[in-house]
């Protein structure tokens, strides 16, 4: 019999997440990740991230709120302006619910405070401080080869292991890749004013620029341009850094100061053409990559686990072996349809907002102005954008 239920391949936000909800579920679990399981120091890399409500409803279900809303800030209000048209709209979490529309975070303090949860739930003991080499199918389950010698036998391999994945390079399962010759410069920064739990997004040719609020007067940076000008931006002094981006968000934080490294970090799409081998599965960006411009990434690796948890309990439940193809296909029929969506979705925004074409500015204008004039159609606007499914 395998020793484990699953073996999951990556130890950061996904896996750390896959992992603490499918022990809840009661399957024996571990994690294999070549760094040690410490905490990343902050300020890390300048990386941050909007969880959607989507995403805050399942941590709650699994009790990891607890862990990610004491690094998490809600965000009520959103406002988004084109350039060069100056269209303008804005989002109220009071026109809907009044509940919270995202929650900011920085990347290093999600990953932390998922570590947190880990700990509490399997202990150090099922984390293995490696790389995995090699897998091989046998009587059952998959036998893993790590990188110090290990070998552990489980019903089912999940890869976490990100966009360059281990997992389905071994399992031979292609990918195609869309590249965008743009790259996210992110940091953080303090600043004078209040953000009042709004993010501001200005959708420009070139590329979008987000400011996302997070605890106290914080607030991350996402700014996209094409790849020569963001690591242009990138490496100016810290002055000249702030200067040129309260001049980008029209001075609305007021005084700035750089709170974070300044990271760079190349666009791309991407998709694996499926999401299951035998006894092995894919979820997050091990299964798929998209835009920043709409705040998918992580959101669409939660609803994978989600989705992947819920089928393996049932499986379980039914006395079927989880690693079994008939059993993995179906988290595949509910994910990779919806994931394709979501990456059509953020493409076609960044190809009609960020292209350096005149001809595009009426269409970019009109959708801004038809959705702050029509107010049904912003509220279910403002609904979609909150979940992923």
């Amino acid at each position: 019999m395998p020793e484990l239920d699953v073996l999951v391949v990556g130890g950061g936000h996904t896996g750390l997440f896959l992992a603490a909800v499918l022990t809840r579920h009661g399957f024996a679990v571990a994690v294999v990740e070549p760094t040690p399981p410490e905490p990343l120091p902050q300020p890390h890399d300048g990386r941050n991230l909007a969880l959607l409500r989507s995403t805050h409803d399942i941590a709650r279900r699994y009790d990891l709120w607890s862990h990610i809303g004491r690094v998490a800030c809600p965000v009520d209000t959103v406002v988004v302006r084109e350039r060069p048209g100056g269209a303008r709209v804005v989002y109220r979490a009071a026109e809907l619910d009044g509940h919270p529309f995202a929650f900011g975070v920085e990347h290093a303090a999600l990953r932390n405070a998922l570590l947190d949860a880990f700990r509490v739930r399997l202990g150090r003991g099922r984390w293995h401080t490696a790389r995995l080499e090699a897998f091989r199918r046998e009587d059952g389950a998959v036998v893993a080869e790590l990188s110090d010698g290990t070998r552990l036998r489980a019903r089912l391999l999940v890869g976490c292991d990100g966009r360059g994945s281990r997992v389905r390079t071994l399992a031979g399962i292609p990918v195609d890749v869309r590249p965008y010759h743009q790259a996210a410069v992110a940091f953080v920064v303090e600043h004078e004013r209040p953000h009042r739990h709004t993010i501001h997004e200005w959708l420009r040719p070139g590329g979008p620029l987000a400011l996302l609020p997070l605890p106290g007067r914080r607030t991350g940076v996402t700014w996209v341009e094409p790849q020569a000008r963001a690591r242009e931006i990138a490496g100016l002094p810290a002055a000249r850094l702030l200067r040129r981006l309260s001049l980008e968000s029209e001075g609305v934080l007021g005084e700035l100061r750089l709170a974070s490294g300044v990271g760079v970090w190349p666009l791309s799409a991407q998709h694996a053409r499926r999401y299951v081998a035998p006894r092995v599965a894919l979820v997050g960006d091990a299964a798929h990559g998209v835009h920043p411009i709409h705040a998918q990434g992580f959101n669409m690796a939660v609803a994978d686990i989600d989705a992947l948890a819920r089928t393996l309990a049932e499986a379980r439940r039914l006395g079927r072996d989880i690693g079994l193809p008939d059993v993995l296909i179906r988290y595949e029929r509910v994910r990779r349809p919806a994931n394709t969506q979501r990456i059509w979705m953020t493409d076609a925004l960044n190809r009609i907002f960020s292209a350096e074409v005149p001809l595009l500015q009426p269409l970019r204008s009109g959708i801004l102005h038809l959705l702050a004039t029509v107010a049904p159609l912003r509220r279910l606007a403002a609904a979609r954008g909150m979940a992923v499914s």
